[in-house]
């Protein structure tokens, strides 16, 4: 059964799915809702009952620089814990991830599908 959050203008829908859990995340991510993502992404990898993370950010309208902070900060904890993961995201999301530079330690792609993919793929290497 999913989980659900509300920040005030973010929402959050958690996800067991086969082998990974996903993270379902709409609406602004602002300084506001800062600290709600970052207990959302918090959550995805507590209690280490999957090694394999979607964080489907394709809903989200805009993304600021706390919420970038904050996806910097996961991507470094996933890495540490050895999460699998990858993020799929809109227009919105990717291209301030690929503007400051963050695309190279966090892993990207337009479609929930090729997320689900490039963890598959990562996760058999």
């Amino acid at each position: 059964m999913p989980t659900h959050e509300r920040g005030l203008r973010m929402t959050v829908e958690f996800a067991p799915y086969a082998d990974a859990t996903v993270g379902r995340i709409s609406g602004d991510i602002d300084v506001l809702a800062a600290p709600s993502f970052a207990l959302a992404l918090a959550h995805l990898t507590d209690g280490g009952s999957f090694s394999r993370v979607v964080v489907d950010m394709t809903a989200v309208d805009f993304v600021g620089t706390s919420g970038l902070s904050i996806l910097s900060e996961f991507a470094e904890s996933a890495r540490r814990q050895h999460i699998t993961w990858a993020l799929a995201g809109n227009r919105a999301v990717l291209r301030p991830i690929e503007a400051i530079g963050l695309s190279a330690t966090i892993p990207t792609c337009s479609t929930v599908h090729d997320a689900f993919d490039r963890v598959e793929k990562a996760a058999h290497k």
